[in-house]
């Protein structure tokens, strides 16, 4: 049997030692991430013809798209692809449905065309502006697939991006290790990652979405390691590597850069090493920190017109410091009456963190009836109280885990500070709030954490049977969706 075992004995050692709970969960990632890949029809998901157009542009030219120039926003293939199926038109026309019947047809019409047909990718791409790291993966994916066809590599495209979904629930898994020292904790946050319809949806298409999540779920676990257990080489090249990739994925990921350094500054802060170390492992990071947001920027002035940050880094003659802090404001509260009406208009708090969050799946198609989503709402404010009354209530553990305290928050606190940046600094160019719910997915593990905080600081048996209900409230939101999406484009 070992000369039939292409593992290496160290790897098989570790996977032999997997626990059962935690390969279960990944199962479940896959099939879930698999399901929404077959539901969901070419070209279906959130912004996913841009995204297959860059990776076009990176396998027939070479380089990446531009914002506002090239030979064309996306080839000809991915016209005929659209039209033929009829997976273009149907989009908010909730009567269309995918002219299944056609592939062959569509297929043969490719054939014809020829490589010609796949050339024309190069912009303009509303996607150009994004760093390359998951086009440049999902390009070797399309590349060395096996099933030359269209449908083939797109389809190819979106299986592989469903691994880095099943890698987040580890990760999570991994998370919870760091912060509970209760084991049933562990299934509790990673399954309330692996049962997010939301995150499962976005990682059975084409998109850099979940790819960015697993990075930034991996930075919280390096951040968390740093911070509670010390600087060490390995750990803070994790790290740093961690956050750059982030960087190099999307714009949305630079707010893990300085909770990268916010880690390295606690572990210097609690070991007060000599000088020597910490200019050795605070320069490390932040030179590699400053690498990777140099290349990140580099890239989007490129391709994205010289705007940086892809055209989201607001001007100093734009932003103004009290607007901004009244959008905000009246995002989440009513506002005063001395305060002008907003800048963002009606959307806020109800539109990104309820409807667009828990529903809004496939181009914002998929949806609960609006009573559900006031049911949703009160149980999300019920449980915001359950964590600040049990934070209250556990003060003096929460300050003597505090290096995890700071990370999480963090963490949290950053990626909202930065969409909301980006969100205003849209509002201001007269482009919309650009501002939705798959944004918050992040922080995905950050809410399984939220929900076993409040669980594991009951008596045991109240807390198994909150987690429990926690997961089959999951599990009941995973299965409506999908069935409202084979509703929608299958049935």
């Amino acid at each position: 049997m070992n000369r039939l075992r292409p593992i290496p004995g160290r790897l098989w050692r570790r996977l032999r030692r997997t626990p059962p709970v935690l390969a279960a969960l990944v199962v479940i990632a896959l099939a879930h991430g698999v399901a929404w890949t077959a539901i969901t029809p070419p070209l279906q998901g959130p912004d996913e013809t841009t995204h297959i157009a860059y990776v076009q542009s990176l396998v027939e030219a070479g380089e990446g798209p531009q914002v506002n120039g090239g030979t064309g926003q996306y080839s000809r293939e991915l016209e005929i692809l659209g039209e033929g199926l009829y997976v273009l038109p149907i989009t908010q026309h909730f009567e269309g449905r995918p002219a299944w019947h056609l592939v062959d047809e569509v297929e043969a019409r490719l054939d014809r065309e020829g490589e010609a047909a796949r050339t024309e990718a190069t912009g303009p791409n509303a996607a150009a502006g994004n760093p390359p790291l998951y086009y440049l993966y999902a390009a070797a994916v399309w590349e060395l697939t096996p099933d030359r066809s269209l449908l083939g590599r797109l389809t190819s495209v979106r299986l592989a991006t469903v691994v880095p979904f099943a890698i987040t629930v580890i990760l999570a898994w991994l998370i919870a290790a760091e912060l509970f020292t209760v084991a049933w904790a562990r299934p509790l946050v990673a399954g309330i990652v692996a049962l997010n319809p939301k995150l499962a949806s976005i990682a059975g298409n084409v998109n850099p979405d979940a790819f960015l999540v697993m990075l930034s779920s991996g930075v919280l676990l390096a951040a968390l390691r740093v911070a509670q257990r010390g600087l060490s080489p390995p750990r803070v090249i994790a790290l740093v590597a961690l956050a750059s990739a982030a960087v190099l994925t999307h714009g949305r990921g630079y707010f893990l850069a300085p909770l990268a350094l916010i880690a390295v500054g606690i572990a210097l802060l609690r070991e007060r090493p000599d000088r020597r170390r910490a200019l050795v492992f605070g320069g490390a990071a932040l030179a590699g920190i400053l690498v990777a947001l140099y290349l990140g920027t580099s890239w989007t002035r490129e391709h994205a017109a010289g705007a940086a940050f892809g055209g989201a880094a607001p001007s100093s003659g734009a932003f103004d410091l009290g607007e901004f802090l009244s959008y905000v404001w009246q995002f989440y509260f009513p506002g005063f009456h001395f305060l002008d009406e907003s800048i963002a208009g009606g959307y806020g708090y109800n539109q990104m963190w309820i409807q667009n969050f828990f529903g809004g799946i496939v181009n914002l198609e998929l949806n609960f009836r609006p009573e559900k989503y006031e049911a949703i709402k009160l149980g999300a404010f019920l449980g915001m109280m359950a964590v600040w009354t049990t934070a209250a209530i556990r003060w003096r553990t929460l300050r003597d885990r505090w290096p995890a305290v700071v990370i999480c928050a963090a963490m949290f606190l950053g990626m909202v500070a930065l969409l909301h940046l980006v969100s205003y600094t849209s509002l201001k160019n007269g482009t919309g709030p650009v501002i939705t719910g798959r944004y918050l997915l992040v922080c995905i593990p950050l809410m399984g954490a939220a929900i076993a905080f409040v669980a594991t600081s009951l008596p045991r048996v109240l807390g198994v049977i909150l987690g429990g209900m926690a997961l089959g409230l999951a599990a009941l939101h995973a299965i409506a969706m999908l069935g409202f999406g084979v509703e929608r484009f299958v049935a």
